[in-house]
């Protein structure tokens, strides 16, 4: 039942997503978003313009978001995109709803709390990949000839039917209703950074000595690109895009020493610029120690020709004006110095991945070459003056795993008692333990960055915009990547070696357990079943007894179909919050919803009204796990998981009702009047063939 009820709500919200307009297509102007990005004069500041109003300076409170269901293997490369969908059938939208629904979205039947990013108080997300063709493992790149990479009028829905041989390639069109939720009628949005994935290994001839399929590679990123800046650069929730996370391969035939490198991502800056240019462009580099890979502080090279353009090719000198201009192989004449980085870096923002002292190393290192300049003062460049080149900063990652803990045992009793959640530790079993010790890092440098007293804010005359914490929720497949037979186990990380994380005074050394980093666990939802037949046409999913025994297993099917045509087998996989959630909240300044007396429940409404062919929804605060009803009229019933109410009842009219909502703390109860305008209640899942309309911004649209 509580499958059906998530079904209902899915259906709920492809209708509110539609309602806006007669039209199934708006022809949109690129010019027609009405929220401009742009950096300030002083070159550091982030500055964001609404309706064409004065900009106003903008500290990114972020995090990182890839909410990939539990063991959905990672059989894209590099990414997995999980923000789109037909408007009429939405795979992911439950996921949507459960961390971004905001409770100020215009429309009545949809009784939700915010989801867990807005209680969380951030105002941006930071993804990892959007495609319109999604490459499968391993990637084809060279297929980029024969797709079809048209955007066409500025369709806001639409999507476009893979031809005939691509059906691994689906065309993951319609990423406007992801957005439209995130921008919640210009009320408290949540502003979306979209990932343009670039894969380091093998697109670069560092890398990669296949000319070929190199150059294939670089095209079809290239269409993606355009693509992206062309279909979702006019939506107002878009704050700009990443190109590339971690490119920047640590060794010494990696990526960042070559000229080639920057060009690329330059041109890819410059192809966004193009097409979006009310926008920000950024890349996430890793904060590798400069000793391993001092990636401002190394004078570029580039390959001596196109034949020597593979790992091991020759290489010679490039240099640059004094003023850093002009980068080229001439290097002889007194006006020239030795290029860096910071020489040719074009886009707008420098994002860093930062986890060994991100509050204070990372951001003095980067005051130290970028601010003031003194990359040019590095490695083997004698006495060049120093070339200050400043561009806003961002963390584009900052973060520690919730496991973090000595090498002795379990972390240390909590350092603020309201951190404590609902699932104390476990003796022996570090996961189990809500993460003080983490939470404690991330309290700390949460206030270094966004604290009134903070040195670093460019609200307070620093040099930081802000970032975004890594990230929203754990994940399931980085390790267990390496057994493709364990895609559902929560592994932790099979590198030991020492990391200090940057505890104030000594540092600690911990494990790098690279799947534990979320704010909130993650568990498969208890409604997901196991398949019980296998066959190319859509998944068997267990009935009966069966059903019951196999219910919640990791490794059930993600989805009830194949492909992307089916939906979340049992609904969205259930987040908890840690201690880590709360104390970001608190430096953020999100809210919970409201609970009741002494943590039970809260019944939010006094009137339900259950409209002709809709549905009604006992409408609590979040944490309520069970409903009941009494007074229902003959024919109707709750389902006790999700408090939707359906049926057939005798006659329309209203009906008193004493609803009751339980959670872990107590029971809750309170009499309501429920509106029948109709004898039925719709319980049969959506009509995943209609088509749906877009919605329209109301010119109220002028919050932030």
């Amino acid at each position: 039942m509580r499958a059906l009820g998530a079904l209902i709500l899915l259906l709920a919200l492809t209708i509110t997503l539609s309602r806006g307009s007669a039209s199934a297509v708006q022809y949109l102007a690129p010019e027609s978003s009405n929220t401009t990005w742009t950096v300030a004069n002083d070159h550091k500041t982030i500055l964001l313009s609404i309706n064409h109003g004065a900009p106003a300076p903008f500290v990114i409170k972020g995090v990182d978001y890839s909410p990939r269901p539990i063991d959905d293997a990672a059989l894209t490369l590099p990414g997995t995109d999980y923000f789109w969908g037909d408007p009429a059938h939405l795979t992911y939208g439950l996921i949507w709803m459960r961390d971004l629904w905001g409770s100020t979205y215009d429309d009545s039947r949809i009784a939700l709390p915010d989801g867990y990013v807005r209680q969380l108080g951030a105002n941006s997300i930071r993804t990892y990949a959007w495609w319109k063709w999604l490459p499968t493992t391993p990637a084809d790149y060279s297929k980029w000839r024969s797709l079809d990479w048209s955007v066409g009028p500025r369709e806001r829905f639409g999507a476009h039917d893979a031809p005939p041989g691509f059906a691994h390639f689906p065309a993951h069109d319609g990423g406007d209703q992801f957005l439209d939720l995130c921008w919640n009628h210009g009320i408290n949005p949540i502003y979306v950074v979209i990932g343009i994935s670039v894969d380091p290994w093998t697109g670069f001839p560092s890398t990669n000595s296949d000319r070929t399929s190199r150059r294939d590679e670089q095209r079809y990123i290239e269409l993606t690109t355009k693509w992206l800046a062309q279909r979702y650069g006019y939506h107002p929730a878009v704050l700009g895009f990443a190109i590339g996370n971690e490119t920047n391969l640590p060794f010494e035939r990696g990526t960042d020493r070559y000229l080639e490198y920057w060009r690329y991502l330059d041109h890819l800056n410059s192809i966004v610029k193009f097409y979006a240019p009310g926008k920000l462009t950024m890349s996430a580099f890793a904060d590798y120690p400069w000793q391993v890979t001092p990636m401002l502080l190394r004078p570029l090279l580039t390959f001596a020709s196109a034949a020597d353009a593979h790992p091991d090719g020759r290489t010679v000198p490039v240099c640059v004006d004094l003023d850093g201009k002009n980068a080229g192989i001439d290097c002889s004449s007194a006006k020239r110095r030795r290029a860096y980085p910071a020489d040719v870096y074009a886009l707008d923002v420098w994002g860093f991945n930062a986890y060994r002292r991100p509050e204070s190393e990372d951001i003095a290192n980067f005051k130290k070459w970028i601010v003031e300049g003194n990359y040019t003062n590095g490695v083997a460049v004698g006495n060049a003056s120093a070339n200050p080149k400043p561009k806003p900063l961002i963390l584009t990652e900052w973060g520690a795993p919730v496991s973090t803990r000595t090498r002795t045992g379990q972390p240390p009793p909590p350092p603020n008692s309201s951190w404590v959640t609902a699932s104390p530790g476990v003796p022996g079993a570090f996961h189990g333990a809500p993460g003080y010790r983490a939470a404690k890092m991330i309290s700390q440098i949460a206030t270094d960055m966004y604290g009134a007293q903070s040195q670093l804010s460019t609200a307070n005359g620093g040099i930081l915009s802000g970032g975004y914490v890594f990230e929203l929720q754990d994940e399931w497949w980085k390790e267990a990547q390496r057994r493709p037979e364990t895609w559902a186990s929560h592994d932790t990380t099979i590198l030991t070696k020492e990391f200090s994380f940057g505890e104030p005074g000594k540092g600690f050394t911990s494990y790098w357990d690279e799947e534990w980093f979320g704010l909130m666990s993650a568990a498969p939802s208890p409604d997901r079943i196991s398949s019980c037949a296998s066959s190319k046409s859509p998944v068997v999913l267990c009935s009966g007894k069966k059903a019951s025994i196999n219910a919640g297993r990791p490794d059930a099917p993600v989805l009830t179909g194949v492909g992307d045509s089916g939906w979340l087998n049992g609904g969205a996989d259930v987040l908890t919050a840690r201690a880590g959630f709360y104390a970001l909240q608190a430096v953020f300044g999100g809210s919970s919803p409201a609970i009741g007396e002494n943590g039970r429940p809260n019944i939010l409404a006094s009137r339900i009204v259950c409209a002709a062919g809709d549905f009604c929804q006992v409408p609590t605060s979040d944490g309520a796990t069970s409903y009941a009803a009494r007074g229902l009229p003959t024919g109707m019933q709750i389902d006790p998981h999700t408090g939707i109410i359906f049926g057939t009842a005798p006659s329309a009219g209203d009906y008193p009702v004493l609803i009751s909502a339980a959670n872990t703390r107590g029971k809750s109860e309170k009499w309501v009047t429920l509106n029948l305008r109709s004898t039925t209640s719709k319980r049969s899942a959506p009509n995943t063939q209609s088509h749906l309309t877009s919605i329209s911004f109301p010119a109220k649209s002028n919050h932030h």
